[in-house]
């Protein structure tokens, strides 16, 4: 399972921590949050207002509310947050910094998870 410090301490000086699962053995539930985080709707009139920094957030919080398995803070994990939302769950316990340390950290994991690092499949040769 990977884990990441962060740039905060705990008491006795030890970086905080969070620990996720490991992408492989990660269900398509966890994708389909990440998908469904983020809806975009225009108005009657065709205007479309939305913030590309705020959908990038949440679908890191979706991801991390599926992903986090462990971690240092003294407050239950996203998923056992009874029906607390992951963004509130985690911005409750994380200083900003922290959680823009995990975010870097956690977007090649999402990456990983849509495949962005598989080569495109080739067809076969002609004959």
């Amino acid at each position: 399972m990977p884990r990441f410090d962060l740039p905060s301490k705990q008491a006795d000086g030890t970086p905080n921590w969070v620990e996720v699962a490991d992408p492989d053995d990660m269900m398509a539930e966890t994708l389909f949050a990440i998908h469904k985080a983020v809806r975009i709707s225009s108005g009657s009139g065709g205007e479309t207002t939305y913030s590309p920094r705020e959908m990038e957030d949440d679908q890191v919080n979706a991801f991390l509310g599926f992903a986090i398995t462990a971690w240092s803070f003294p407050a239950p994990i996203p998923a056992q947050n009874n029906v607390v939302a992951a963004d509130r769950a985690i911005g409750r316990v994380m200083k900003a910094k922290d959680w823009s340390s995990l975010k870097l950290q956690a977007r090649p994991l999402m990456d990983e998870l849509e495949g962005a690092e598989r080569e495109d499949p080739k067809p076969p040769p002609a004959n």
